[in-house]
């Protein structure tokens, strides 16, 4: 099997997985309003075909829009929905109907000013490196990158554009494939450190106990672990002799941009206001973008406190970036259900409304990003802009 046929073919498992994840997502969905029967009578859920009523509701057995006949149950046999006491729980329909626009409005514009902010980290970063563009470019080139990896995910990704872009810039290919590595793994660190803070915040103040909290915690660690442990691997040449991984390194496709970024985190040391202002702003960026998902929420009614959503939204877009699904779809989702309804014993389809509306917004704020990519140089396939720049990269190591 030929490499082209293979990566066609990975493509294709990653999409059918991605379909069945969504599926599976949308199966723990209900379209219009429903109600829970009490656990000794199956813990079943009932479309709400109409509202309380004498103490008795018209319901039905149906989870989206396929529904048996209704009939007339008492309100007793069901689960009350919340603390106020409800007993009908919003379907999907009910959850889209009652989004309160001012909050909508600010989590919206809250997703651009994250995005901006990103591309000004990313201008900042390059202009570290000694690389100058303009801020204007280096934020149409962040929108370029959002389309290509929140519109068209899984063809090409948005770094490996936003490099071949910057690459028509300048001579230093290097620096710029660097630049995007540091861009990367800045986010990543400071991900995992606002979900540590968090949890230690709410932890320590008593807002939640650790038997609540446990699957977060277990995940922090996990993942921090996992970060440190690749952080040392890449970073450090002692560590790789003392285990004898050199070799493993050594044959891994991005050894070199690796090496490079080492020598960049090393630039970064001899000017710590330069890394704490990379990082504080990756911080605002995050806040936004967390701020907004939190807000859509409150505009939803969802009952979930504001910092969770600073504990498990962390998490799950570190998770949800691992490449098992084009874009992470389907992953995304399905870790919003075991994160937010585990963790706050939420309703799933506001919970599901919300993952819908935390990928579609970013979605058309990445649509931008086309106008760039049809004004800008003709973009070649995926591979070809790989190996130009890998290319430049080898005759500009070669000269040195």
């Amino acid at each position: 099997m030929s490499k082209k046929t293979t990566k066609r073919l990975l493509v294709l498992i990653k999409c059918c997985l991605a379909a069945c994840l969504l599926v599976w997502v949308f199966s723990q969905a209900h379209w219009g309003d429903y109600v829970q029967a009490k656990e000794d009578l199956g813990g079943q859920s009932w479309s709400v075909v109409s509202g309380p009523a004498e103490g008795k509701l018209h319901v039905s057995r149906g989870i989206l829009w396929w529904k048996t006949p209704s009939q007339v149950r008492p309100v007793e046999e069901f689960e009350p929905f919340d603390e106020k006491g409800n007993i009908v729980r919003r379907g999907l329909a009910g959850t889209f109907e009652n989004i309160q626009p001012v909050f909508f409005a600010i989590a919206v514009l809250g997703f651009l000013v994250s995005l901006l902010i990103v591309g000004y980290r990313f201008w900042f970063l390059l202009k570290s490196q000694g690389i100058r563009i303009t801020l204007w470019e280096a934020t149409r080139l962040t929108f370029l990158g959002q389309f290509f990896n929140m519109v068209v995910p899984g063809t090409v990704g948005g770094d490996v554009v936003k490099a071949w872009y910057v690459s028509k810039h300048t001579t230093r290919t290097a620096a710029v494939l660097v630049t995007i590595f540091l861009d990367r793994m800045i986010g990543l660190i400071e991900l995992v450190l606002m979900a540590a803070v968090m949890l230690t915040v709410v932890l320590v103040a008593g807002l939640e106990s650790f038997e609540r909290l446990q699957m977060s915690i277990i995940t922090v660690c996990i993942v921090g672990a996992i970060c440190i442990a690749a952080g040392a691997f890449f970073l450090s040449a002692g560590l790789r002799r003392v285990f004898r991984l050199q070799k493993i390194y050594q044959r891994l496709p991005i050894a070199h941009h690796i090496k490079a970024a080492g020598k960049s985190v090393r630039l970064f040391r001899r000017r710590p206001k330069a890394l704490f202002w990379a990082w504080f702003t990756t911080l605002i960026s995050h806040v936004c973008y967390i701020g907004s998902i939190a807000l859509i929420g409150l505009s939803m009614d969802i009952q979930t406190p504001v910092y969770s959503y600073f504990i498990y939204l962390p998490l799950i877009y570190i998770i949800g970036a691992v490449p098992i699904t084009p874009g992470g779809v389907g992953l995304i989702e399905n870790l919003y259900l075991e994160f937010f309804c585990a963790g706050i014993a939420a309703a799933a389809s506001p919970i599901i409304a919300l993952a819908m509306l935390a990928r579609l917004i970013p979605v058309f704020w990445g649509l931008p990003g086309l106008v760039v990519a049809i004004t800008g140089p003709k973009l070649p396939k995926a591979d070809a802009m790989q190996a130009e720049l890998d290319a430049k990269e080898k005759a500009e190591r070669t000269s040195r």
